[in-house]
């Protein structure tokens, strides 16, 4: 039996995973093609939980970072293919082809070192090649690519199966730019020769172009922040339909009385309130009540450097105040009673009438929403639906 006594855990909703995945299919045309961006741990959620849960939805398939998180999945039974991203390092070649990978190609000298790796293993590899948007250094070049595609077509163990490109405008919501990079995309195709055909699989929207690029959606998109219920952009106050999957909780360890003046963290900014209130632990006049959570910075990142962020206890907004310590961080409760120890403390997530949510906490830190549920090892992860064996389990 497992006794999860975790200061901090994640609930991971995966009935939401697969209805935002559904929610994403019923936006794009029939017959377009999803790939899952499961990189750095699926942005926090846990890859290979996720992967399991959307394969069983009929994802077409995964978008990786590296080949070690390809090969972890494919070790772990994930059968859908794996598109690994970043750009081929020549001594990747083996691994990639033996665990049947799809490289990413941008130059002639990975190519060639993948089609070597496929000859001495006696299958085909397909690759995707990379074309150069608004990305810095990533993909080959406007001018680089025909003589690339041409190249590659001497290579008899390699396939191109797809042709990609990553926008950085629908990040930004510029539609400027948005349409820049969509209309030399579109250039780069149709000025493909005959000799070369188009590739099977186009693609170039990520989460944020489902939104503000839908002239970019092509053959497949491929979709994290979405997915997992993140709002990158507003988009022009688009409808976003997609509920969030993660919520992350804790607990009141520990009450006590602070007066003004009292250190609340180690550095000398952290004897005051910041927010000016008389009646704060530290701001002066009456003193006050803070709760300590068994959280930090080691648990929750962005918790190092927080601004204007708060947890739910008792279904109200109790303040983070002072600096976060390694395990641990206190709020204000001052105006919260009856806070009680053992009280749930949600950091994401909703308790009665109030919510958190990660696009709160980026806006108030300076931080891009996807990037705040990046977490700790110390963080379980419980799940709230099907996810194999686990159902309701701790990871």
């Amino acid at each position: 039996m497992t006794v999860d006594v975790a200061g901090c855990h994640a609930v991971l909703h995966i009935d939401r995973l697969t209805s935002n995945l559904a929610m994403a299919r019923s936006m794009l045309d029939r017959g377009s093609r999803i790939l899952g961006v499961v990189k750095a741990n699926a942005y926090g959620h846990g890859a290979l939980a996720v992967s399991r849960a959307l394969e069983r939805a009929g994802i077409d398939g995964f978008a990786v970072d590296g080949p070690d998180e390809g090969i972890e999945l494919r070790q772990a039974g994930i059968a859908s293919p794996i598109l690994v991203m970043n750009p081929l390092c020549p001594d990747e070649a083996s691994p990639m082809i033996g665990f049947g990978l799809t490289a990413t190609i941008s130059d002639v000298e990975a190519a060639e070192a993948l089609q070597a790796a496929a000859r001495r293993a006696g299958r085909p590899a397909d690759i995707h090649v990379r074309a150069r948007s608004g990305c810095a250094g990533l993909g080959a070049d406007g001018d680089a690519l025909v003589p690339l595609l041409r190249a590659l077509r001497s290579l008899a163990n390699l396939r191109v199966e797809g042709l990609f490109t990553h926008m950085i405008g629908p990040y930004r919501d510029d539609p400027g730019q948005i349409g820049r990079e969509v209309a030399g995309f579109h250039t780069l195709i149709d000025r493909l020769p005959a000799d070369l055909p188009r590739p099977p699989l186009v693609h170039a929207v990520t989460s944020p172009g489902l939104f503000n690029a839908p002239d970019a959606r092509f053959d497949m998109v491929r979709l994290g922040a979405v997915l997992y219920g993140i709002r990158m952009v507003e988009a022009g106050g688009a409808p976003f339909p997609f509920r969030p999957v993660m919520e992350l909780v804790s607990r009141v360890a520990h009450l006590c009385r602070l007066e003004p003046g009292d250190d609340i963290g180690y550095g000398p900014a952290a004897r005051r309130r910041s927010d000016g209130r008389s009646g704060g632990p530290a701001g002066g006049g009456t003193g006050g009540r803070a709760a300590m959570i068994p959280v930090g910075y080691a648990d929750l990142p962005y918790l190092l450097r927080f601004r204007d962020s708060a947890v739910l206890i008792r279904g109200r907004r109790a303040p983070l105040i002072g600096e976060a310590f390694m395990g641990k961080v206190l709020a204000d409760v001052t105006d919260i009673p009856d806070a009680a120890l053992g009280d749930e403390a949600v950091f994401v997530g909703a308790q009665g009438i109030e919510t958190i949510t990660v696009e709160d906490i980026g806006k108030a830190n300076g931080i891009r929403p996807s990037a705040i549920l990046m977490l700790g090892p110390r963080v379980a992860r419980r799940f709230a639906g099907e996810v194999g064996e686990q159902v309701g389990g701790v990871e």
